[in-house]
């Protein structure tokens, strides 16, 4: 039954802000979304979809302003079509990634390395190089079109992909992620190969991230890694036990025990020197919710 409650959406965020919605739903099918759309705009708030958590911020400790759509499991489906694999919005692209990499499709080998769900990936062109980012491997999406009320199936050369950019990302009023399509070329022969080749680089990935409570990478910058510009101001960061960039990936904020507004603070207060010292704007690319 759909309904609209009250929720603490703390563990929605990797980095584990404390935060609470007033408004907070779990979509099972197109009907709940229409109906929570309607609610929104009934109430004149805007939406907010949550995925796995890895690359938002919660910067309010309450939000009333704002209705938080998940998906539920409906939207966790993982199905072959024809040529391509179809795979729902809600569905871990760690867990795909595994699949698809026991079944020799080596393409693939990135999803293990990014903590997303599909819908997250695709709105954000996921990456780590070239090569290996969503553009590279997607065949279509399927989105909710607010405006026409329906359904709509966009192919790879509609979606407009771009480095950390996407036409779903720009337009984040219009478009809601329910699936995706992706393009299977010929399996592998040698699948403990292509097994060990997918550890290794997993492997390789947890031994350079910090561990604790973070959101991934802070900012996104694609002529310079951003993390440099970090290590640049430093030292006249205004640091704290409870939240602080880390030492051993400068582009990653971790929380011990700081709010969102705190934690967002730090944000603004890089992205200000940075500015000031370098005359570069860093992107965010964490995605703040306010």
């Amino acid at each position: 039954m759909f309904q609209i409650i009250e929720k603490d959406i703390t563990s929605y965020s990797t980095i584990r802000t404390k935060s609470y919605a007033k408004y907070f739903c779990t979509i099972r099918n197109t009907e709940d979304l229409k109906e929570a759309l309607e609610f929104s705009k009934q109430k004149e708030i805007k939406y907010k979809v949550l995925g796995n958590g890895s690359n938002i911020l919660f910067s309010k400790e309450y939000y009333d302003k704002l209705l938080f759509l998940k998906l539920g499991k409906e939207f966790n489906f993982f199905n072959f079509d024809k040529n391509n694999i179809h795979i729902g919005a809600s569905h871990s692209l760690i867990q795909a990634g595994r699949k698809l990499i026991n079944l020799g499709y080596e393409d693939f080998i990135f999803f293990n390395l990014i903590p997303a769900n599909i819908g997250g990936a695709v709105r954000q062109n996921a990456g780590v190089g070239n090569s290996e980012e969503i553009k590279d491997v997607i065949f279509s999406c399927i989105l909710y079109d607010t405006e026409l009320n329906d359904k709509v199936e966009l192919t790879k050369n509609n979606l407009n992909f771009s480095y950390r950019k996407s036409l779903i990302k720009e337009n984040p009023d219009k478009y809601i992620i329910l699936s995706a399509k992706f393009c299977l070329k010929d399996p592998v022969s040698d699948l403990r190969a292509l097994e060990f080749k997918m550890k290794n680089r997993v492997k390789e990935k947890l031994l350079r991230e910090p561990k604790g409570y973070c959101f991934g990478s802070t900012f996104m910058n694609k002529e310079k890694a951003a993390w440099e510009y970090v290590d640049g101001v430093y030292d006249d960061l205004k640091l704290s036990n409870s939240v602080f960039f880390s030492k051993k990936h400068k582009n990653w904020v971790i929380n011990k025990n700081a709010s969102g507004k705190e934690v967002y603070g730090l944000v603004k207060n890089a992205q200000r020197l940075i500015q000031k010292k370098y005359s570069v704007k860093l992107i965010e690319e964490v995605d703040v919710v306010k």
